[in-house]
């Protein structure tokens, strides 16, 4: 039996609701807008076109949408979290490569430089697809710089193709391969062939094949295949060692195996188990000879050991650097001095978000500490292979575009791309601390223009809280195009993230995920209740994880906010894991499977706990309708009950994206994605551009 759904005075589309419900574990499961996880079918397509001329409606009369359209377009061409303007260089043989976006560009392209310093496009997306819509997913150069293995993959699917080409011509000399999802490549030292991981058709099984150069790729040996959805390979550069590293889910403990390569019969063992206690393992290959491995096992903070190939099980891994709050440890990379030929490890850290560069011993001896352009985020950390006395790392902050150094030892820092900080005014950065719900200390960065006092002012809230992941300083041209109108913008550091170290991060995990929500409603209550805004100048904003978050606030707290932008997020908690990625994030989430966990779902599930009559803020939701990881379905049905719920005459609307995936994007869709969301943003909360002719 159906019932016809959208109040009439909303002008949202009507939607179809279904009598459908499910019996878990003793409890009836309402489901009425089922119907849209078939995004296929007429009935949704007409809903969707119906949804997307709404949109449009409300777009157009949204007056300071083309200005911040312009101000991003001139942030943007800083760079951005969006698409990189240059990335840290990758060094093999005589050569560096990277990718770069000039001015003008949509896409970043792949370009390298030569021993004599000439640098060259190696590729460019675009050459492959005038349309934007294919993108560079991974490249990997040989050990000798001479060939690199490139995926590109389209309209945001990520099943990506593998070509092989020359690091001299450019020309493609092998390809393609088609291994199902982006898959890691480990090149045989000799550039003859090399290791990749593929997926049988309709399996969950990962398989290590190595493909040689010239081969049809249906004769490339099988040498290795595990029963999880997730396979990782690496080896030593001269060939003789591989780590294979393989998961269960997202953020589940790995297992680890060592193998010696030059046996007729490849022979992995296990040298690390973490499935049962969810600690991971991270291996390096150092130019000395020696095997690295950083662990949160018995370090919640991480810790950085040695590994004996000969005695490689993890019980008798020697630690370097011992784990040492607040301090998290994030990367490490290997360095040779000139004179002497000592090896020294370069380590980064991040302490409550800010980066920490140390340079130690070979056996972890602190020695120094490497100047930072401030309290912001070292990006990555490259070094050469073979063994060097130069490292280079990427830096960026709130208010610095990313940027990339070099670090050699005895030198210091020089930057090999100047650091070109924003065109003023310049905003501020302060960090706060609030209570949670439970008293739980939560720190808060708040960027605004300085001068401006304590509010109430129109305000971005936003958090990540999730797979153990930080939310750290970076420049978004989104950001400070908020800023530079007069908003502020906050990103609380909720439980859940990996600000804290793996402790912070379980906090907010499975059973205790409703912690992370809990942090973001604090949040927004303690920014009110010290007049930094206040309900009607506050919107909420979240991607992915993040837009969990949004929703399940917004969901329970109608009155939270006065905007809400909800993008590619997870709505349903019951049947996620039967879609996109889903079946990855169960030890993040829980799963209906169990009864307890079904409750503590349902506990925040936004889509579950929408309440029918109450009067919902505006609400914009944005999706890809092309997104592999997260089902646009989950979009589709959250705003169906919203729409239908809401007794507010605000809008709750949807933009549906064509032909991109979860996150890649040429510029100008990224800046038309942006340039909406602070329109709506600000037209609701009453922000206006200062140099913008009307008031949104």
């Amino acid at each position: 039996m159906a019932e016809q759904t959208a109040r009439p005075s909303t002008g949202h589309p009507p939607a179809r609701r279904e009598a459908v419900v499910d019996e878990l574990h003793g409890r009836v499961v309402a489901d009425p807008y089922r119907w849209l996880e078939d995004g296929e079918s007429a009935e949704c397509r007409t809903w969707l076109a119906d949804q997307e001329e709404l949109f449009t409606r409300h777009a157009r009369t949204w007056r300071c949408r083309d200005a911040f359209a312009a101000l991003l377009e001139e942030l943007t061409a800083e760079g951005g979290a969006a698409v990189p303007v240059l990335s840290v260089p990758v060094v093999r043989g005589g050569r560096r490569f990277l990718l770069r976006r000039a001015p003008g560009q949509q896409l970043p392209v792949l370009v390298v430089t030569d021993a004599d310093g000439g640098e060259r496009t190696l590729l460019n997306p675009l050459d492959l697809d005038a349309s934007a819509t294919t993108t560079l997913d991974a490249w990997r150069p040989s050990w000798t710089g001479d060939l690199v293995a490139y995926q590109v993959s389209h309209r945001g699917e990520e099943r990506p193709t593998l070509r092989v080409l020359d690091a001299a011509t450019g020309r493609t000399v092998d390809g393609p391969l088609r291994p199902g999802r982006a898959t890691p490549v480990a090149w045989l030292p000799d550039d003859t062939g090399f290791y990749y991981v593929d997926t049988p058709d309709g399996s969950s099984a990962r398989r290590l094949r190595l493909h040689l150069l010239g081969d049809a790729s249906r004769d490339d040996a099988v040498l290795f295949t595990v029963d999880l959805p997730q396979l990782s390979v690496a080896t030593s550069p001269d060939g003789r060692w591989m780590m294979l590293s393989a998961a269960p889910g997202a953020t589940s403990g790995n297992l680890l195996w060592l193998a010696e390569t030059a046996t007729d019969h490849l022979a992995p063992r296990l040298v690390h188990d973490g499935t049962g206690d969810g600690t991971r393992a991270v291996v390096k290959f150092g130019p000395d000879g020696r095997i690295y491995a950083v662990t949160d096992a018995d370090a919640p903070f991480g810790r950085l050991c040695a590994v004996d190939p000969d005695a490689p099980d993890s019980a008798r891994w020697r630690t370097l650097i011992a784990s040492a709050a607040p301090a998290v440890l994030t990367d490490c990379v290997v360095l040779r001095e000139s004179d002497s030929g000592r090896m020294r490890l370069l380590v980064s850290y991040s302490r409550h978000g800010a980066a920490d560069l140390v340079v130690h011993d070979a056996d972890g001896t602190r020695l120094g500490r490497v100047p930072l352009p401030g309290p912001g985020t070292v990006l990555r950390l490259s070094a050469p292979p073979s063994g060097a006395a130069e490292a280079w790392f990427g830096y960026t902050d709130f208010v610095t575009p990313p940027s990339v150094y070099r670090f050699r030892l005895g030198q210091g820092v020089s930057a090999a791309r100047p650091s070109v900080r924003d065109r003023g005014p310049w905003p501020a950065v302060r960090q706060v601390t609030y209570p949670s719900h439970d008293g739980t200390p939560v720190r808060m960065h708040l960027v605004g223009l300085p001068g401006d006092g304590v509010g109430p002012r129109p305000t971005l809230l936003t958090a990540y809280g999730g797979f153990g992941a930080s939310s750290v300083p970076g420049y978004s041209p989104a950001v400070l195009a908020w800023v530079r109108a007069g908003g502020l913008y906050a990103v609380a550091h909720v439980r859940g993230g990996g600000e804290g170290g793996t402790a912070w991060h379980a906090a907010g995990r499975g059973r205790h995920k409703p912690n992370a929500v809990a942090d973001f409603v604090s949040a927004a209550r303690w920014l009110v209740a010290r007049g930094w805004t206040s309900p009607d100048r506050l919107a909420l904003r979240g991607a992915s994880h993040s837009g969990l978050l949004v929703a399940a606030a917004l969901a329970r707290h109608p009155d939270l906010c006065a905007a809400a932008v909800c993008s590619d997020a997870v709505t349903d908690m019951v049947r996620y894991p039967r879609f996109g990625l889903g079946r990855l994030w169960t030890e993040e989430f829980g799963t209906a499977e169990d009864p307890e966990q079904l409750d503590v779902l349902l506990g925040y599930s936004p889509y579950h706990r929408v309440q029918d009559g109450a009067a919902y803020p505006a609400v914009l939701f944005t999706c890809a309708r092309t997104d592999p990881r997260v089902d646009s379905l989950h979009t589709r049905k959250m705003a169906a009950a919203l729409q239908h719920a809401t007794s507010a005459r605000r809008p709750v609307l949807l933009r549906c994206e064509a032909d991109v995936g979860h996150g890649a994007r040429s510029v100008a869709r990224w800046i038309g994605l942006q340039a909406d969301i602070l329109a709506f943003c600000a037209t609701h909360t009453g922000l206006r551009l200062p140099h913008a002719d009307d008031r949104c």
